[in-house]
């Protein structure tokens, strides 16, 4: 039982809540529209208040119904995301690579788990992760952009491990106050 706690443990210590998620042009423009201010969630266009449906009732002239108004407001947001968004091939690296940020980069079949530092002009200066000694250059050519792979936080693995946790933490008392 004691073995079966330290190695749990353990795992819940060494496990991290980021992943690599390969490179998708799509999300990219994605996240490009939603700085942008273009965010078809948030937009006040897309929300349909009370007070407006009780306006457009009270004006006298036609009763609209909600479903309707639901309607119309579905079909403009398809046709926003019919539009083409971005062209992959106009994406430049340094908009992808950022300094300062972790990735994992296939460059002449070897890859490398990297902290970007900076950009001069077409080559990237970074470090291998964990070992802040050992420096990499690489020229922009040599990095395919298919094999970028991003480190993003996993809500997902978050919410597993804070559940683990607290059932282990739950357990541990359980068992101290037996």
């Amino acid at each position: 039982m004691k073995t079966t706690t330290i190695i749990f443990t353990f795992f819940l210590i060494l496990s991290s809540c980021y992943s690599y998620r390969t490179f998708d042009p799509e999300e990219y423009a994605a996240e490009l529209e939603a700085k942008g201010g273009n965010n078809s969630s948030s937009s006040p266009s897309n929300k349909i208040s009370r007070n407006e449906i009780n306006n457009v009732r009270a004006g006298g002239a036609k009763i609209i119904k909600e479903d309707d108004i639901l309607d119309q407001r579905i079909k403009e947001r398809d046709a926003k995301k019919n539009a083409p968004k971005i062209d992959p091939s106009t994406i430049k690296h340094t908009d992808i690579i950022k300094e300062n940020q972790f990735y994992k980069v296939t460059v002449l079949d070897k890859e490398y788990t990297i902290e970007a530092k900076q950009w001069k002009a077409d080559t990237l200066y970074s470090v291998v992760k964990g070992k802040p000694n050992k420096e990499l250059k690489f020229h922009k050519n040599e990095i395919a952009l298919s094999d970028v792979k991003i480190r993003k936080f996993s809500k997902g693995k978050s919410d597993a491990l804070t559940v683990a946790a607290y059932a282990l933490g739950g357990v541990g008392l359980f068992l101290l106050l037996k």
